[in-house]
């Protein structure tokens, strides 16, 4: 969960900033209060489904945005100038 309200946090920062948006002006625009959204921003608050749902309709964004991370690219599987696949372990090796 730790990862979630940070990723949240982390998101609805770089949103706001990539606007030039301040938290009063986000808190105009969303309905939510500038504490609220500098508790979120901080990982200080775990917002509810319908604060989160005020936010993105503020920021124009979908609300899946929020709650579900990018997903992590996969390293490549073919190496063309070896003309070999790429073996890569899924766990460090300890031996």
């Amino acid at each position: 969960m730790d990862n979630l309200t940070h990723y949240l946090a982390t998101t609805l920062r770089t949103l706001r900033h990539q606007r030039g948006w301040s938290l009063s002006r986000l808190a105009e625009i969303s309905g939510v209060s500038k504490a609220m959204l500098g508790q979120i921003e901080r990982n200080e608050s775990s917002p509810t489904v319908a604060t989160l749902w005020k936010i993105a309709t503020g920021l124009n964004v979908p609300f899946s945005v929020f709650i579900s991370p990018p997903q992590a690219e996969f390293p490549p599987t073919f190496d063309p100038q070896q003309q070999a696949m790429v073996i890569t372990p899924l766990f460090p090796w300890d031996p």
